[in-house]
């Protein structure tokens, strides 16, 4: 580690020589004024790592085309289109010592970690003097802006931004209404009724085959977290860390969760939540609902709300439709909020023109530029009605049946760099404008923990006993709702046990990044 940050250090140095003399001549030295969206005179090309969901960016992907147009600015992408692994790539490619001009990536730990090291350069400055839209972005939305400082102050990274105060969640509670219809039951709006629900969901056969085959309880993960978070929300406990009242607060280790433990074994035992909970995967859901199996869960408004539609001629008058969080002990509110941002990206200290490539940065915060990135092409991919972009038949009816937001998606549009999201685009490619209307109207998600900046020495030691914290929690939940063990005889050495891992110094790091993190 220490060589890796020595040889950064060093590139730095040699290089920032370049990176300020770029500084001074954004436009080859010439201080004539550029039309419209021009950075450049003349067409010119930047390099860029970018992969995102297994693929490496496609600059000749039309939404990429046409800012290079607009611009003058041609990204190639340094990744490779074989490249599926960004982690791996991104490793590869911090060790070899050889930056592009732009590195985009998830993980903003290690993205602004490479800005502290020395392979990345401060971006204040820049965004103050060349990038009049995102220095007005920030100061409207001085949230967003304290998710760009890193640890040391400095700005490394734009951030790929949520339209989070737009909306706030795209995941919620289903249910099959037709079954709810058939015996009579009203919609669950607390947990005493929801169990009262799934219990007749499993013993009065809602799908009519004369077997006692329905799963009342299922849920969809691909890894153990995902499945726990999905649990517990029903009991207002969480799986993760958690701001409480301006304290972060590991879930885990509180009380609530050990509630929420004693209840979910009890549902777990009398069949009210599917026996392969933990292990039946990301097919879990269109395995229940094509089989006419499942009755309740929680997922994403997206794709969920789309199995009306998929099954309406397969099984007669099926509708598995949103509901609100189920209230428990006088909380309606649901944790099933996503983070003000996911990934981002900065320059680095190879790049030799980092005004040209913060006005770019700024390119895609203008009103042009974000509907580019949010609803493609003009005229192909979207119209303008009544001053609003509104997507094509062509995005959201596609001839050979890809969802919206994979069609969308084929045209470069929407690909994680550090661009803002728009809410009204989201909406409009899940269809499922009602249900994120009726959550957000009903004020029942709660505010997420910021995404914490930690220095080297924090970060080094906090991901060492989150990692432990995690995998003993996972094993010792199981556990607990599996029936292989009690929640009630375990608690006490269960939390001795997450203190000698570390519990209270992770927790001191939380609250000393936090604090850190709202001085902002």
């Amino acid at each position: 580690m220490k060589r890796f940050a020595y040889m950064l250090l060093i590139i730095a140095v040699l290089l920032s020589a370049c990176g300020k003399s770029g500084e001074k001549g954004g436009n080859n030295g010439s201080d004539k004024k550029l039309e419209g969206h021009l950075i450049s005179e003349k067409p010119k090309e930047l390099t860029i790592f970018a992969i995102h969901l297994g693929k490496a960016l496609n600059t000749e992907m039309p939404v990429y085309k046409k800012a290079a147009e607009m611009t003058n600015i041609k990204l190639k992408n340094v990744a490779s289109q074989n490249q599926t692994d960004q982690k791996e790539a991104y490793n590869l490619l911090v060790s070899s010592g050889e930056l592009p001009d732009i590195v985009a990536y998830e993980f903003t730990e290690d993205l602004e970690g490479l800005g502290i090291d020395g392979g990345l350069i401060p971006l204040e400055d820049l965004v103050e003097k060349y990038a009049p839209n995102i220095k007005k972005f920030w100061e409207e939305n001085p949230r967003y802006k304290q998710d760009a400082v890193a640890a040391d102050g400095h700005i490394y990274m734009i951030p790929n931004y949520n339209d989070y105060f737009n909306l706030k969640t795209t995941q919620g509670y289903y249910i099959r209404k037709d079954w709810l219809k058939k015996l009579n039951l009203q919609e669950p709006k607390t947990v005493d009724e929801l169990y009262n629900v799934l219990v007749a969901f499993r013993d009065k056969d809602p799908n009519g085959n004369g077997k006692k085959d329905e799963i009342p309880m299922f849920l969809r993960g691909n890894i153990t977290r995902k499945i726990m978070m999905g649990l517990t929300d029903i009991f207002k406990a969480r799986a993760v860390w958690y701001d409480d009242k301006g304290t972060p607060q590991f879930g885990p280790a509180q009380q609530e969760y050990k509630e929420a433990m004693i209840q979910l074994a009890k549902w777990y035992k009398e069949g009210l939540i599917d026996k392969e909970v933990f292990t039946r995967g990301m097919n879990s859901r269109d395995y229940m609902l094509s089989n006419n199996l499942g009755g309740f869960t929680n997922d994403w408004f997206s794709s969920t709300g789309s199995y009306n539609e998929k099954l309406a001629s397969k099984i007669p008058g099926f509708d598995f439709s949103s509901i609100l969080p189920p209230e428990y002990k006088g909380n309606k509110m649901t944790a099933f909020v996503r983070p003000t941002y996911i990934g981002g990206w900065g320059i680095t200290s190879a790049a030799k023109n980092p005004v040209e490539l913060i006005k770019y940065f700024d390119f895609w915060y203008s009103p042009e530029g974000r509907r580019l990135w949010n609803f493609g092409i003009e005229g192909e991919d979207y119209k303008m009605v009544d001053g609003k972009p509104v997507f094509t038949d062509k995005i959201l009816k596609d001839p050979e049946g890809k969802n919206p937001l994979a069609t969308i998606r084929a045209t470069g549009a929407q690909y994680r760099l550090g661009m803002f999201q728009d809410a009204n685009a989201e909406k409009q490619l899940s269809g499922q404008n009602d249900a994120v209307d009726m959550y957000i109207k009903a004020n029942v998600i709660a505010d997420d923990l910021p995404v914490l900046k930690y220095t080297r020495e924090e970060a080094k030691e906090f991901l060492k006993i989150d990692t432990q914290l995690r995998r003993y929690t996972e094993e010792m939940t199981q556990k607990w709702i599996l029936g292989v063990s009690d929640v009630e005889k375990d608690w006490d050495n269960y939390i001795k046990r997450l203190n000698e891992i570390g519990l209270k110094k992770s927790e001191e790091i939380q609250k000393t990044a936090y604090a850190r993190f709202m001085k902002k």
